[in-house]
């Protein structure tokens, strides 16, 4: 009996180690899509600085990747050599600017990049 406890011992040790293992593999991953995110979001802000398109109370402006490249505020969007496509979106509430930046790359895509994307 106190050789079975050892073994479920030994397997929940490992269970949880190796849970644990691939939920670290999985946020480093999703790290460099972040970085990539924050990256467009800075780009859309120095833009919307330089050029004044604030947008209206309840009111929301889209900026593409390609203004960007086009007014030089981002050279590339890209993971791992590979390229991705993006948009932000900056909506006004009333009280604060809001940014959200949406990128899509061979293997990621921020959640609702399709129903955004119109």
């Amino acid at each position: 009996m106190r050789r079975i406890s050892y073994i479920w011992g030994f397997l929940l040790f490992l269970l949880v180690g190796g849970l644990t293992a691939v939920g670290f593999v999985y946020k480093n991953k999703l790290k460099k899509y972040e970085d990539l995110e924050n990256k467009l979001e800075e780009s859309a802000k120095q833009y919307v600085d330089q050029k004044f398109l604030y947008p209206e109370a309840n009111q929301k402006i889209k900026i593409t990747l390609e203004e960007l490249r086009n007014e030089n505020f981002i050279d590339s969007l890209s993971v791992d050599d590979e390229e991705c496509d993006g948009f932000e979106i900056i909506s006004h509430d009333g009280a604060t600017f809001q940014y959200k930046a949406y990128i899509k790359c061979p293997d990621y895509q921020t959640k609702n990049y399709d129903k955004k994307n119109k």
